[in-house]
This record gives C-alpha cells, sequence and structure tokens, in this order.
C-alpha cells in the first residue's frame, strides 16, 4: 500500500509530462500547417489526443503554447547541436558546417519559421522569445567554438569573437531561410552564397602570415 502512494504522484507527473509534450507537438504541427491565427485550440488538442481545457491549464492558451514550443526548442538547440556539429580541425570548416547547417535546418523547417517570424513581427513576446531562447543558443554554440580555434592560434587574438558569432548567425538566418523560403531563390544559389561568405570570414579572422625573416 505504502509503495502504491508512493508511485501514484510519480505517475501523475509522468502523465501530465506526456500530456504538455502532445499538446506542444500537436501544436507545432498545426502551426506550420495552418498558421497560427487560423490555428485553433480544439484542432490542436484533438491531434493531440487530449481535452481542450488542458491547453489553458497548461499553457494558459494557444498563444502560451507558442511560447513554450520557442523554450522547448531553445532547450533542444542547448541540448542536441553540440552533437550535430562536431568540431572541426579548421576555422573554414567550422564555418563551412555552422553556415550550411542553417542552410538545411531553415529549410526543413520553413513552414513553421514562417509562422514564429511572422508572429514576431506583431507580439514583442514572441520576438524577446526567440531572441533570448534561440538565437542566444545558437550565439552561445558558436562562440564556444570559435574560442577553441582562438586558444589554439587559428583565429587572431583582437577578434571579436561574440560579435562575429552573432553576425553568423545573422547571415544564416538571411540566407537559410529569408533568402531560399520567403524570396524564392534556389537552394543551390543560396548554398554557394554560404560557402563563399565562410571562406571569406575565415580570411578575415584566421593571423596574418609571418613576415619572412
Amino acid at each position: 500500500m505504502l509503495t502504491a502512494e508512493r508511485s501514484t504522484p510519480e505517475r501523475g507527473k509522468h502523465d501530465k509530462e506526456c500530456r504538455q509534450r502532445a499538446l506542444l507537438d500537436a501544436a507545432n504541427t498545426v502551426f506550420a500547417e495552418r498558421g497560427y491565427d487560423a490555428a485553433t485550440t480544439r484542432e490542436i488538442a484533438s491531434r493531440a489526443g487530449c481535452a481542450e481545457g488542458l491547453i489553458h491549464r497548461y499553457f494558459s492558451g494557444k498563444h502560451g503554447l507558442l511560447l513554450a514550443i520557442l523554450e522547448s526548442k531553445g532547450s533542444q538547440i542547448r541540448d542536441d547541436l553540440p552533437s550535430v556539429l562536431p568540431d572541426r580541425d579548421s576555422v573554414r570548416e567550422e564555418l563551412e558546417q555552422l553556415l550550411l547547417w542553417y542552410w538545411e535546418a531553415f529549410w526543413q523547417r520553413r513552414d513553421y519559421m514562417r509562422v514564429s517570424i511572422s508572429r514576431a513581427m506583431i507580439d514583442p513576446e514572441v520576438g524577446h522569445a526567440i531572441a533570448h531562447r534561440i538565437n542566444d543558443a545558437h550565439v552561445e554554440l558558436i562562440t564556444g567554438k570559435l574560442r577553441r580555434h582562438q586558444a589554439a592560434g587559428r583565429i587572431r587574438q583582437d577578434a571579436g569573437l561574440q560579435a562575429v558569432a552573432y553576425s553568423i548567425s545573422a547571415l544564416g538566418f538571411a540566407i537559410g531561410f529569408v533568402f531560399q523560403s520567403c524570396f524564392g531563390e534556389s537552394r543551390e544559389k543560396a548554398r554557394h552564397i554560404l560557402l563563399t561568405a565562410a571562406d571569406t570570414i575565415t580570411r578575415g579572422l584566421v593571423p596574418a602570415p609571418e613576415p619572412p625573416p
């Protein structure tokens, strides 16, 4: 009897977490398919196999669901990207890998990106969440990679690494999402631009060769 009493709260917590995860996954899908404004909490709940009232209980409505998705994506970036983007032996290889990740990832997530970015234009809370949950995670990862190269002598000691990291993140967004998905430019052209940018940034970061004696 005592064992059952102890396990009940844990089971209830697990069930709650499963329902929350199901609602987040369903909302992510419905927002991408229908857009934020056309998405309804009824459809999200139906897709998740949950009662609609749980959306209001757990997330305070549709707006809270969107913010929770952004929070989850920021945590996922911090957890998953270090293994998805392993350290490279040269600055150029590192930058190429980073920028090509944006090229592919933003293409794969283009429907949801349209929803979140368009919403951020009119909802400062969503914009703040994107900046401080997702973009900050990108910049933190990139800065860490650049510091490793700087410590190894492959990047100039006077380089402003955080500024470079923000620039790489912004370039990845501009070409990986806007250029491909909003402007409708070809993926191959976008890829070429990013690889050329990686080469150009690398040449600006590496130390100048020692003059001959």
